[in-house]
């Protein structure tokens, strides 16, 4: 049994397209399946909760098509012993990148059928003292947020999406983020270690190496269950940023000496003042916020085991 959950609007209308080629697949139709369609934000978590509620003795997994945002909501209302999967149907699959899922969407449901797995650790995080939730790549405060916001704002990023090319979007972003951020003063605390950032431009906590549609923020970044890779950029001009953000997609960035990566389990961020932060490409704003990594692995399925 699988069951399907689709955001047709996702990585405009890709989402949809996707499950419509599965649908007319021999696998498909030798496989007994049930599908949801998300209908509004959220509802891929409402869905998720409800699907967790169910006696579901013979499911193999539920598959998600959609971006990562769908996935993240998926995340926040699944019963951890529920298998999942994920198809690709977004603007940014920065989770299929750092989870080596790759192939057609026939492949992917085949390896899925297959149980081909790889074991996850997500992330836990809480903003302002609310009520902890879960991230499946990345959160993260400051300029890269900034960023992340105004593209999420822009009516220019329908556009490019639909022309397969969403990452211009972050590009042309940047530049107008550039000429108007300000850096903050922040303290964080890794594993108990204290750390005062004085001109702080962004602080990145992520579970793999990817974010942004493909930057390799942090190269070195693997999925593990002991910790985060972490990245802080502070004291670094506005000129600077700008070249460390063209060579992201390498990641050469990390050569900066404005640049520092670490490796940590509990992390606690405070700003003086409410800073743009984003979860798995969705944006907010907050003062400070603590994370951690999740103890329990989830099973993902559909991955290329090499």
């Amino acid at each position: 049994m699988i069951i399907f959950i689709v955001n047709p609007a996702a990585g405009h209308g890709r989402g949809k397209r996707i499950y419509t080629k599965i649908k007319k697949s021999t696998i498909y139709q030798e496989v007994q399946s049930k599908v949801y369609f998300t209908e509004y934000p959220n509802h891929a978590e409402e869905l998720a909760t409800e699907i967790s509620k169910q006696n579901l003795e013979n499911l193999i997994a539920v598959v998600v098509i959609g971006g990562d945002g769908t996935l993240h909501e998926v995340m926040n209302g699944i019963d951890p012993l529920i298998n999942v999967a994920f198809i690709p149907g977004g603007s940014g699959n920065d989770f299929a990148r750092g989870s080596k899922i790759k192939g057609n969407p026939i492949e992917i449901l085949r390896r899925v059928i297959e149980e081909h797995s790889t074991d996850y650790w997500l992330g836990k995080y809480s903003i302002e003292g609310d009520k902890p939730r879960q991230f499946v790549n990345s959160i993260g405060f400051g300029f890269d947020a900034a960023i992340a916001d105004q593209a999420n704002r822009a009516v220019y990023k329908k556009l490019l999406n639909k022309l397969h090319i969403g990452t211009v979007s972050y590009v042309f972003a940047l530049i107008q983020v550039l000429f108007h951020f300000k850096p903050f003063h922040a303290e964080l605390v890794l594993d108990g270690k204290k750390y005062i950032i004085d001109d702080c431009w962004m602080v990145t906590i992520t579970n793999h190496a990817y974010y942004g549609g493909g930057m390799k923020i942090i190269p070195t970044a693997k999925i593990q269950p002991n910790n985060f890779s972490v990245l802080i950029v502070d004291k670094i001009s506005k000129w600077k940023i700008l070249g460390l953000f063209l060579t992201v997609f390498s990641g050469k960035h990390v050569s900066f000496k404005e640049v520092n990566v670490y490796q940590a389990k509990d992390i606690m961020f405070r700003a003086q003042r409410d800073v743009s932060y984003q979860v798995d490409g969705q944006t907010f704003k907050g003062k400070q916020g603590y994370v951690t990594k999740h103890q329990e692995n989830v099973r993902i399925l559909g991955t290329i085991n090499k």
